[in-house]
């Protein structure tokens, strides 16, 4: 039977920890200021192990240039718009740079991993699992019944860095899964360049319950002699990255304004093409992009920030689309710093063609303890000016891992009802997102659908959009 790479790595994933017990970490691990709240074994551990065993000694990986991008809110806009620029730059210099960018979150994991913007393929992806399997004696006599296997994001992580260095990339764009300090993304000794994107509430139930233990997590990827760089922070983040630049050497480089770091590079012309809600990332991403061509010999060209303005493009993220005779507004924001962003979005471009009727479609999956899905909600509501539907949805049919309960799903509408300031809007819960598709279709032409609460929601709602 020939298996796909879903089906492959399914047996990673694991069960979240539900137990209270911190987990007892070993002295090699520096202390976070919340280890009362770490459940289970800390994600970087056995990743250079398994890359080790795969014969990567840390100096192969550390030539990978590897840029580690951290944060709470933007992140994978960032290291979006940091690969549009590095290709951009050596298509008009003619020179070769091949560029591995890795992600996370996403429904299919062949998004995960893209050298020069291609995701990889699935018999590809299969292919790079299966030498990932025998090359660390996985699922064979050879593995031991006491040894570590690697999780769903361990493993996506050791295969996308396989993948890179037996395709003999030039430099790695790599996305941390959440935190930082203990993100099992956090191997690399020397990369070339670390940077935090904005830093707000997330993740709290294992980063800990202020943004100053959230910043010491995400600051964790800083190294020794390493520049890096961060987009503007509220006081308490940008005081506990200083602390832990400080702390591990790494001179830090903090945007203050994001429009005085942009007009070093650009026009005002140039300025005013790039969405307000993204400039903050396109900023941070023409730094990083600065750094990265000068320890090279090269140099950012307006001409490389132009051609990445005409050709980014990351799904999920203030994407727009119109479909049977609607326009939908779809950002996966799921904490309340990006749900505020992406709700001013919604409101600045929606209002521009407010004949329609205004709809929210929504679905948030993570536990309670680990995301205010409430406040969440409450925020998004207060950004919000009247909608008058609201489609909460249950599951989504592509994956079972997400769906809430019945409870929940009312919670939800509860919420909504009793928060939001618009007696006339009519709530519908669905079962999955077919169903709040149909629902929206049937609400009438020229709606304004904002889509929002999940990347995974939205990426479902893509797909099936897209595919009408």
């Amino acid at each position: 039977m020939r298996f796909s790479s879903i089906d492959l790595l399914k047996k990673y994933r694991r069960p979240f920890p539900s137990g209270i017990v911190a987990t007892t970490l070993s002295s090699t691990h520096p202390i976070a200021p919340n280890n009362t709240a770490l459940k289970g074994s800390p994600p970087v551990d056995g990743m250079k192990d398994w890359l080790l065993k795969l014969g990567y000694q840390a100096e192969q990986l550390n030539q990978l240039n590897v840029i580690h991008v951290a944060g709470t809110k933007g992140k994978g806009s960032t290291c979006a718009l940091v690969d549009c620029f590095l290709r951009q730059n050596a298509n008009r210099s003619g020179v070769r740079r091949k560029i591995g960018l890795y992600t996370s979150p996403s429904l299919r994991p062949n998004n995960r991993i893209r050298i020069d913007s291609q995701a990889i393929s699935d018999a590809i992806l299969t292919k790079r699992i299966v030498e990932v399997e025998q090359g660390l004696s996985l699922g064979t006599n050879h593995s031991s019944p006491d040894s570590r296997k690697p999780g769903f994001l361990q493993m996506m992580a050791v295969v996308a860095f396989h993948h890179f260095i037996q395709e003999g990339v030039d430099v790695v764009i790599c996305e941390a899964h959440h935190g930082g300090q203990f993100d099992a993304t956090n191997f690399i000794e020397r990369p070339i360049i670390t940077a935090i994107t904005r830093i707000g509430m997330d993740h709290v139930d294992n980063l800990g319950g202020s943004i100053q233990n959230i910043a010491w997590h995400k600051g964790g990827i800083f190294k020794e002699n390493v520049s890096a760089f961060s987009a503007p922070q509220v006081s308490e983040a940008e005081h506990e990255l200083r602390h832990r630049a400080e702390e591990l050497k790494a001179p830090l480089h903090l945007i203050s304004n994001i429009t005085a770091t942009l007009s070093q590079f650009i026009s005002d012309d140039t300025l005013k093409r790039i969405p307000l809600e993204q400039r903050e990332n396109f900023a941070l991403a023409a730094q990083i992009t600065y750094a990265f061509l000068q320890r090279k010999g090269h140099s950012l060209n307006e001409d490389d920030i132009n051609a990445g303005i005409d050709q980014y493009s990351w799904s999920g993220r203030f994407s727009v689309i119109n479909f049977a005779c609607s326009t939908w507004y779809l950002d996966g924001a799921h904490n309340e710093t990006s749900i505020e962003l992406a709700a001013k979005w919604y409101e600045r471009l929606s209002n521009k063609n407010a004949s329609g009727p205004r709809v929210l479609v929504f679905a948030h999956f993570s536990p309670s303890r680990t995301r205010d899905w409430k406040g969440i909600l409450e925020k998004l509501g207060s950004f919000l000016g009247p909608i008058q539907h609201a489609v909460f949805v249950q599951k989504i049919e592509a994956d079972a891992r997400f769906s809430i309960t019945n409870e929940r799903l009312d919670d939800y509408a509860e919420v909504w009802r009793q928060r939001q300031q618009w007696p006339s809007s009519l709530i519908y819960k669905e079962a999955n997102v077919r169903d709040a598709i149909d629902r929206t279709k049937n609400i009438g032409s020229g709606a304004q659908v904002l889509a929002i609460g999940s990347l995974y929601l939205v990426e479902a709602l893509l797909e099936q959009l897209n595919a009408s």
